[in-house]
């Protein structure tokens, strides 16, 4: 698409952009005054989950918070066609908050990628989990995959996750073929903004148990929890939750900060990822009961 000198532009960021210039002139002004927006709007803080909230949630609920690191950087797909950073034009921007312009993962992300990584736990408390028993427990989790209205809807609630407003950078990934993992012939390599490695965010999901069904339990409880940390675990340490998973983007480093609110129980911090997981294992036996 051309710009012409009578075009009308439509956008309100767009007001005091200056026509007669070159295209790549004009686009660099426009991605400037978008960053110039970004900046003004990040500075927002939001009301998070808190306390106060939990308390209101019925017996056994548990909200997890857990403070990442990146080990590899993350990749997604914005809603717009470039970014400018540094004056430079690229293609494939990550996606942003539409109120703070934060770096984000939205939560129906983390939903996608906590799916996949559950699908492949193929053991539970040190045995191996047949696939009947795996499908229950996940449709338990994650509700039904149907968008009826009468679809089953799951026991996790996710929240999304911005990164601090400096998070982003410029990356280049040369395109492989699928079977010999080298460079393709012809092919340019791919300028694309990511969440860079080392950046922080936190992680926030909500285990609400409802809707119960006759077999209910808090052994049931139990079994979710616990399947949930398998699940978990892998996501963040092997699969990630990046939009190239399979590549490794989107992992986290090791032993992230974990922090548990479970109804009735205080709520326990880990420095530790083993810690959580012997915590949740042994959940309502000896001192948790």
């Amino acid at each position: 698409m051309s710009i012409d000198d009578d075009t009308i532009i439509h956008d309100y960021y767009l007001s005091d952009f200056v026509l007669g210039r070159s295209l790549q002139s004009r686009i660099i002004d426009l991605g400037n005054k978008k960053h110039d927006i970004i900046e003004n709007k990040s500075d927002i803080k939001l009301k998070e989950f808190d306390k106060e909230d939990f308390e209101k949630i019925p017996r056994y609920s548990m909200l997890l918070k857990i403070k990442f690191m990146l080990k590899r950087s993350y990749t997604s797909k914005g809603e717009g066609e470039f970014n400018v950073i540094n004056g430079k034009i690229f293609e494939n921007p990550i996606v942003r908050d539409k109120l703070t312009g934060l770096p984000m993962v939205r939560s129906s992300i983390w939903k996608g990628h906590l799916r996949f990584a559950a699908e492949r736990v193929n053991d539970l408390d040190g045995k191996n989990i047949n696939e009947i028993t795996k499908s229950e427990i996940i449709e338990r989790l994650f509700g039904s995959e149907t968008t009826s209205e009468d679809a089953a809807k799951g026991r996790l609630h996710f929240f999304p996750t911005c990164f601090d407003k400096n998070a982003a950078k410029k990356d280049v990934i040369t395109p492989l073929s699928r079977t010999t993992r080298t460079p393709v012939p012809g092919k340019s390599p791919i300028t694309l903004e990511v969440v860079k490695e080392g950046a922080k965010g936190k992680f926030r999901l909500l285990y609400f148990p409802y809707p119960r069904g006759k077999m209910f339990s808090k052994e049931q409880v139990k079994t979710d929890l616990m399947f949930l940390t398998k699940a978990l675990e892998l996501m963040f340490f092997t699969y990630g939750f990046s939009a190239k998973k399979t590549s490794g983007f989107g992992v986290i480093k090791p032993d992230p900060i974990v922090v548990v609110s479970l109804c009735p129980d205080e709520q326990q911090k880990f420095n530790k990822w083993n810690e959580f997981e012997s915590y949740i294992n042994n959940l309502w036996s000896g001192d948790h009961e």
